[in-house]
């Protein structure tokens, strides 16, 4: 097995003994000395972590259920290779996360197979021992240790960036947000005082980055019924479009249309560069959370959309416009793309030599609207019913590459328009 398998300290002998006396530890404590020496065993994996202090330890708790987990796993790993020699990201899935084995090895697995790679990055499965040391309500959660164990800090994800392990290994002190670890059972902002069982409904919006409380979703249920959801430190872009994808399934971001006076940010992209990006978060991000009577949760998203131009003071909708896009056309030489059989595989997102093998061709249009190179919308011309394989050898990082592997198939993007479906922002 490729990826890296650790168990957690509870499994090595001399730690049996710190059962019945673990304590939630809080920031300047120092953790056990037995518990840095007896982590690093290694599981299913040729070789073990390096027998050594680094200068900062990261503890990722985190579930294969968390979208809001996984979604950060590029950029810690993108951390983890700049600063290899300093810095140790540590996987933690704790039991309480419900997960198991099975489930964990199945997360990896497709990992792999979206990605053409293993995940880079150390974990810990089944414990018990770090997830009462560092209690806590909402994942992802993560934990910053220094060469001695001291406790520096506990962070939401957005925390998590290169400036702020530039500082910390250079002894600058810098503002690093606090994770705020609400109780992800009660609404927003609320205290134990306010009787759930009595909630009809509850909304809140929040304008602004509130520091601390993490970037991500969560979902309110009454027995099997979704009745609410709360979305926090995401921009208006990013809100319009978890809902538009929960209602549209298969909406693209490159249907996304914003159509105001001014220009305002929140609507935009964030930027790619990670320094601009944090710069752009502090003032872009907002909070929304709606609770609905369970006999209306069927109109959830309906009406969360309706409480965002609400309290944003933009009205968005859905409507049919004329606009430029690509053809996907058959140029008369598909043979090639006939299918030869088999297992079906997905593994466009994988980032060497993405390929499909045995499925229909609305896979590859709905890569090609996924994908940074591709400008405009993509649509269907092809005629093919019958499943495919195709590999892209040279990935999907230029328009021309793609055009070029697609001919080679028998295919062309071809700039034309189209009356499409998108949505539309406008100022109310």
């Amino acid at each position: 097995m490729l990826h890296k398998f650790f168990l957690a300290a509870l499994l090595c002998g001399p730690v049996f003994s710190l059962k019945g006396q673990i304590t939630s530890l809080k920031i300047g404590d120092t953790i056990p000395e037995t518990i840095f020496h007896y982590s690093t065993g290694a599981v299913n994996h040729e070789g073990k972590l390096p027998d050594r202090r680094y200068k900062i330890t990261i503890l990722d708790f985190w579930a294969t259920w968390c979208s809001s987990c996984i979604k950060v796993f590029p950029k810690i790993e993108k951390l983890q290779a700049e600063f290899a020699s300093d810095v140790q990201f540590l996987l933690v899935n704790a039991k309480t996360t419900m997960d198991d084995s099975t489930k964990i090895k199945q997360f990896f697995g497709k990992w792999n197979a979206r990605y053409g790679k293993p995940l880079s990055l150390a974990s810990i499965e089944q414990d018990t021992i770090l997830d009462k040391m560092f209690t806590h309500n909402i994942v992802p959660h993560y934990v910053w240790l220094n060469d001695e164990g001291k406790i520096l800090a506990f962070t939401s994800a957005d925390e998590v960036t290169q400036e702020h392990i530039h500082s910390i290994l250079k002894g600058i002190s810098t503002p690093i947000a606090m994770k705020m670890d609400q109780d992800k059972n009660r609404p927003l902002f609320t205290n134990p005082d306010l009787p759930q069982a009595q909630l009809r409904s509850y909304r809140i919006f929040i304008k602004g980055r509130f520091e601390g409380l993490g970037s991500g979703n969560r979902l309110h249920y009454a027995g099997d019924t979704l009745r609410g959801r709360a979305m926090t430190n995401m921009s208006l872009r990013e809100m319009y479009i978890s809902i538009l994808r929960e209602l549209h399934p298969g909406f693209t971001e490159n249907r996304f249309i914003v159509d105001t006076k001014n220009i305002d940010f929140t609507l935009l992209p964030a930027p790619a560069e990670e320094s601009a990006r944090n710069v752009w978060q502090k003032s872009n991000m907002n909070s929304v959370e709606l609770i609905l009577p369970a006999r209306h949760a069927a109109n959830l998203y309906c009406s969360m959309l309706e409480e965002i131009d609400h309290s944003s003071g933009y009205q968005g909708r859905m409507e049919w416009r004329n606009l430029p896009c690509y053809a996907l056309r058959p140029t008369g030489k598909t043979k090639l793309l006939i299918s030869k059989g088999g297992e079906t595989e997905i593994r466009l997102f994988s980032e060497n030599n993405p390929y499909l093998k045995n499925a229909p061709v609305h896979y590859i249009v709905a890569r090609l609207n996924n994908c940074d190179a591709v400008k405009f919308p993509v649509v269907n011309e092809t005629g093919i019913n019958n499943n495919i394989d195709i590999m892209f050898t040279n990935g999907f990082k230029t328009f021309d590459a793609i055009q070029k592997q697609l001919q080679q198939y028998g295919l062309k993007l071809v700039k034309t328009e189209r009356e499409l479906e998108v949505f539309v922002v406008r100022d109310r």
